[in-house]
């Protein structure tokens, strides 16, 4: 690209200029049923920038589109259960169920992980989804390990 042609593009500024990483996470967090993974508290505190990133990305999965945002939030869960995330599956799966999910639609999101990504998908996920099901159960059950 020559220095003419760099002259030409439209030069925007940085949204980071216009949005604090406070409001960024506030937006989201009003956007997912009042509910902030810890995930984004963290980042917030300690790459701010990246937090305001995340909210422009996340725009797709807060708002109806082709696909309505409790699909997606059932989608994504797939994907960060195969993706072996951990950390990831109670936020996407408490944002589904504050999209107006089920535990039916949660279980079988995670059997299409568990299809794409094979048993280990499920072993991933069952502290975050025995967590989101004992809320919605109003249980406080914990997982118990190495049970047959």
């Amino acid at each position: 690209m020559t220095n003419e042609e760099e002259k030409q593009c439209k030069r925007l500024g940085n949204l980071k200029d216009t949005v604090s990483a406070e409001e960024a996470i506030e937006e989201m967090g009003c956007r997912m049923g009042n509910y902030v993974p810890s995930n984004l508290a963290h980042i917030r505190k300690h790459n701010p920038e990246l937090a305001v990133v995340i909210k422009e990305l996340d725009r797709v999965l807060v708002e109806d589109g082709a696909l309505d945002r409790k699909t997606k939030r059932l989608i994504a869960l797939a994907c960060v259960a195969v993706r072996m995330c951990e950390d990831c599956v109670y936020p996407q799966a408490k944002v589904a169920i504050n999209y107006g999910a089920t535990k039916e639609e949660i279980i079988e999101a995670m059997h299409v992980a568990v299809v794409v990504g094979g048993v280990p998908s499920w072993s991933v996920a069952k502290r975050g989804l025995t967590q989101v099901f004992n809320e919605l159960d109003g249980t406080n059950e914990k997982v118990v390990e190495n049970t047959p």
